[in-house]
């Protein structure tokens, strides 16, 4: 499967933005380029990936399972946000959905809803977003963008999850057939997509996310808890040093996270400004979340470029650890992430290996190049 994997990569049409190639280690070997097919607004490549050397194994850190006939509804909790839901959350559909984080994408619409957000980094400098939406999903979604060979190790182990995107290349595509995903993407579901004339192509693809989870009759896998979470008597505990936040120099996305002891939260800011989602009822609203983790990636580049000569970036995430940095409750627990492999969910631990518990809420888990990110101290 892993071998598989690294024939899939994507470029999309070129962006009206200059780029700001992100230094990072090249890969190890070369391929010949398959023939690049184009649509209109997307563009498609092939390029390489391998494994990551450097991949060692760490503590374990599984969670116990939650058995269906166990759940009582006094007592549930979602199981990727972790806040009180009725019991049949657990059998409810998952959507991932591939959002665009270039100049042209802001404000996103939706983005605000999701349960669990990876951003990762694309040629350019810039991000993207493979946006996790369980226990709330949006009427619309945008602006959707293509996938990439670094969603597969994500979305494997959220098994049976509808995925929403834009375009890929022909080995994408085929590996998606390979594994437990239902594809609704813009090839499959072209109905429930449309372009908004205010915003400039590639970045103007919107989604009918809630009908999009509408469109296979089919059995929808147990949900599997993503990591433990606080209960409400534990959240005062101390378990980390107090800090400001944390920011990620991407290249040529700036991206910081502030902790808002008023509200609880850590509020997003990219490029020096307030990043902005679009609620369904059209107001703009900061982007927020309870859990900020930073897993710090290895990625290689590839010998493939896109639109504007940049080369693409492969984020090695099949299997491995790393260092991570885990950010709740205006504090910072310096640990490690752990992935046996490809088919299950990264697990956060400590020093010790055990697994951090998040706060309720929304998790964004940025998988920063190494040596990207910086505490941001308190002034005390």
């Amino acid at each position: 499967m892993c071998a598989l994997v690294a024939a899939g990569c994507a470029a999309d049409a070129p962006d009206a933005y200059r780029t700001k190639q992100p230094q990072l280690s090249s890969a190890a070997s070369t391929t010949t380029a398959a023939p690049i097919t184009a649509t209109a607004n997307e563009r498609e490549v092939i390029s390489p990936d391998d494994e990551d050397p450097e991949a060692v194994e760490a503590p374990s850190a599984a969670i116990p399972a939650t058995d269906p006939d166990d759940l009582r509804t006094d007592e549930v909790v979602s199981p990727y946000r972790g806040t009180p839901a009725e019991a049949s959350v657990w059998f409810a559909p998952r959507l991932a959905l591939k959002v665009d984080n270039a100049p042209a994408a802001h404000p996103q619409e939706g983005l605000q809803e999701a349960d669990v957000v990876f951003e990762e980094l694309v040629e350019g400098g810039l991000t993207r977003f493979l946006a996790i939406f369980h226990s709330q999903v949006p009427e619309f979604v945008g602006p959707i963008r293509s996938g990439r060979s670094s969603d597969i190790p994500l979305l494997m182990p959220f098994d049976g999850a509808f995925f929403g995107w834009s375009g890929s290349n022909w080995a994408f595509r085929r590996l998606l057939k390979t594994v437990a995903i239902n594809d609704v993407g813009v090839y499959q579901n072209p109905a429930q997509y449309w372009r908004k004339s205010d915003r400039p192509s590639p970045s103007n693809l919107w989604a009918r996310s809630t009908q999009l989870l509408q469109q296979f009759e089919v059995e929808v896998p147990f949900s599997e808890q993503l990591w433990p979470f606080q209960k409400p008597e534990d959240r005062q505990a101390r378990e980390g040093r107090k800090v400001e936040g944390v920011q990620i120099d991407w290249g040529l996305t700036d991206v910081s996270f502030r902790w808002s002891d008023s509200q609880k939260t850590w509020k997003r800011f990219q490029n020096g400004e307030h990043h902005l989602a679009i609620t369904d009822e059209g107001e703009e609203v900061q982007i927020t979340a309870e859990n900020v983790v930073i897993q710090f990636t290895k990625y290689v580049l590839t010998n493939e470029v896109d639109g504007n000569g940049a080369r693409i970036p492969l984020a090695q995430l099949s299997e491995g650890s790393g260092t991570a940095w885990i950010l709740k409750n205006g504090e910072i627990t310096e640990g490690r992430w752990v992935k046996p492999n490809i088919t299950v969910h990264t697990k956060f631990v400590d020093e010790t290996g055990e697994a951090v518990p998040m706060t309720p809420g929304a998790t964004w888990v940025l998988l920063a190049p190494r040596d990207s990110a910086t505490i941001i101290a308190t002034d005390g």
